[in-house]
């Protein structure tokens, strides 16, 4: 329920502001445009506070871990993890921040059982409240008033009045049966009804003249359906009844429905005719009409309007066609919906307890590893706000256990996970077993039920602490608290948290879509938390493979070998990368077909962190690039090698993606 209030916020947020440059504009908007054109953007309006689609953020999944639908191109993804520092976004978004302590539980004990709710789910509740109230108010009104129409109204038999009704409705190509009834506490002419209409007409004595102007009038408003259109804005306005704004907009939008309609009884008429239309508007006049239904097209407005009316009419010039600031209110109004949002701010992580998020170890033999992996409840607090220690970066080299049981707490409930241990170069944490998890790539982490979600490690070897920390605010990232990282980018959250070691920074990424912040960003920090570094003993232990590792020697040759090739195959030199291919290579020499400049320039695999491992004598690297023509995303060049005669040759090279 908090999620769709915060949805409807930033609806209301965004479609204010529309609402606020309109009312500035209307003078101009009136004096060179129909009313009909800001009518329509009105309804426009009312049906986007109603249907809240633009963008990808709007669906709100309470569980998101189980229920992820959203999908993601992985070769952007997989830029994305390998340079985390250099992703860029199309937009990013205005987000509204509510106030963290919104989200706070509120406990209410009673024997055994606890139930809490937070203050969002109060004010999310206050508001369907509100707003069943308001529109309840209007449906009781409107049911009363056409009860007493339908009670102490007199159906209208006069001739005269029937067939001006019939030659109206012939010129106005109505085709709908609409009963005519006099009612003598009616303020003003009016239709009423949605299944039936009926033109209620006040108990007076009318001229021929404005006894056409009143009925084109109120027949008008039955073929556009103005009524379903105000029933469209009290239900806005009761959906939105805590925007002042939007109350404003039913107010503009009824007055303008009321311009555009005289527009259209007047169109085509002379200025003498259009006279003798306001001088039928003022004879109204004295009725005041203290009394109003607001579900019927009855309108008064004060003098002050009926005079904005009485000059709409009367005006001379042509006014000019609308069209094209209705397209510019409408891709104003869509593209404002994308980039304002609204979003809880993450509490001070100091003030977490243990009671949020912990991790039991299930299958601890060993004492002293379960106290590594886990510590005891205080240093499991202490870890979710502070880095590890730098006392003890490689787990005091113990064997950590393969598998163990992650607890957390999602809407007040505990749940749990099966995890196993996953092995990176140098580094070990716990992944629940049923998200599906897989190695993508070098140091990146995806699961199968959900692409957009990603972790992945980088080791900023040889790189002070605040050298990484400004790597990351140029990255637009910013500090949550110490060592913990957050930025927004479209819909999707990235998050990064620092280990600080001695002489050693390493940062664990991961993302995942704003809309399911109460499913990953509840269970990530606990993956986190897991982290540490590994030894030579660990890789050993829970490697299932076999095979070599690249020497140092080795890793220089290939690097070697990889920069000369890839001058050749950018170059477009075939005969050139011939050099560098295998005995056992199948196939013509091939060259990159690319257009663009090729820049940024990377032999990955190589590394300290890269697992470097040499399976049935092949060894994998590959090769990242910036073109020109795609200068938001990097490129792979994948490159298999095997050795021959003492060097490292080119058995297979080909694109990713």
């Amino acid at each position: 329920m908090g999620n769709i209030f915060l949805s409807i916020l930033g609806i209301s947020v965004s479609i204010g502001l529309v609402v606020i440059g309109l009312i500035f504009l209307t003078p101009f908007l009136n004096k060179r445009y129909a009313a009909k054109w800001k009518y329509l953007i009105w309804i426009f309006l009312a049906l986007r506070l109603l249907i809240p689609f633009g963008g990808t953020n709007r669906q709100y999944v309470l569980d998101s871990a189980s229920q992820p639908n959203a999908e993601m191109d992985s070769k952007s993804k997989e830029n994305n993890a390998d340079n985390p520092t250099g992703t860029v976004m199309p937009y990013r978004r205005i987000v509204v921040e509510i106030p963290a302590q919104m989200t706070t539980p509120i406990k209410a004990s009673a024997e055994k059982n606890t139930a809490s709710i937070t203050l969002l789910d109060i004010v999310a509740l206050v508001w369907i409240i509100g707003s069943l109230i308001f529109i309840s108010v209007h449906l009781i009104s409107y049911s009363h008033y056409k009860r007493q129409v339908r009670m102490k109204g007199k159906i209208i038999k006069e001739k005269h009045i029937l067939s001006q009704i019939v030659q109206l409705k012939r010129e106005l190509h109505i085709r709908r049966t609409v009963c005519v009834m006099e009612y003598d506490e009616a303020e003003s002419p009016m239709i009423i009804g949605f299944i039936k209409p009926v033109l209620v007409l006040p108990k007076e004595q009318y001229c021929s003249e404005d006894l056409f102007f009143i009925l084109k009038h109120e027949l008008v408003h039955l073929k556009r359906g103005d009524v379903y259109l105000k029933l469209l804005f009290v239900t806005a306005n009761a959906v939105h009844w805590f925007n002042p704004i939007i109350w404003i907009m039913q107010k503009e939008a009824v007055i303008d429905m009321e311009l555009s309609c005289d527009e259209r009884v007047t169109q085509g008429t002379s200025y003498a005719l259009r006279k003798a239309y306001t001088e039928t508007l003022l004879s109204m006049l004295h009725k005041q009409c203290v009394r109003k239904t607001v579900l019927s097209t009855q309108f008064y407005g004060g003098k002050k309007i009926m005079k904005k009316r009485f000059k709409n009419i009367l005006i001379r010039n042509r006014k000019k066609n609308g069209i094209s600031i209705l397209i510019c209110a409408v891709i104003l109004s869509i593209t404002l919906g994308m980039l304002v949002g609204c979003s809880v701010t993450k509490e001070n992580t100091e003030n977490k307890t243990i009671e949020n998020e912990t991790i039991e170890n299930k299958t601890i033999e060993n004492e002293d590893a379960a106290d590594q992996v886990l510590g005891n409840a205080s240093e499991l607090d202490a870890a979710q706000t502070d880095p590890l220690s730098v006392d003890n970066p490689s787990a005091d080299h113990q064997t950590l256990e393969n598998t163990m049981t992650f607890t957390f707490s999602k809407e007040g409930e505990q749940e749990q996970k099966q995890a196993t241990l996953a092995i990176g170069d140098g580094y070990s944490f716990y992944l629940p077993d049923d998200e599906q998890w897989y190695l993508s790539g070098p140091d990146l982490w995806k699961t199968n039920i959900n692409e957009q979600v990603t972790l992945w490690v980088t080791h900023f070897e040889g790189e002070s602490e605040d050298s990484v920390n400004q790597k990351l605010k140029d990255d637009g990232y910013t500090e949550e608290d110490s060592y913990t990282w957050r930025k927004q980018e479209g819909d999707l959250l990235y998050h990064a948290e620092q280990k600080v070691y001695e002489n050693d920074v390493w940062a664990i990424f991961y993302l995942y879509p704003v809309d399911f912040e109460e499913g990953w960003g509840r269970e990530f920090p606990v993956i986190v938390n897991t982290f540490a570094l590994s030894n030579e003993t660990d890789l050993v232990n829970h490697t299932a493979e076999t095979g070599e590792y690249l020497g140092a020697e080795d890793c220089q040759k290939i690097r070697t070998n990889m920069e000369a090739f890839s001058e050749s195959y950018f170059a477009g030199d075939a005969g050139a990368v011939q050099m560098f291919l295998a005995s056992t290579y199948e196939g013509a020499a091939e060259i990159y077909e690319g257009t663009g400049m090729i820049s940024d320039l990377t032999v990955k695999g190589l590394s300290d962190t890269d697992e470097r491992k040499v399976e049935n004598g092949k060894c994998t690297v590959s090769i990242e690039f910036r073109d020109s023509n795609y200068n938001d995303m990097f490129l792979y060049l994948t490159v298999i090698l095997v050795k021959e005669q003492g060097d490292w040759k080119i058995q297979f090279y080909g694109m990713e993606g």
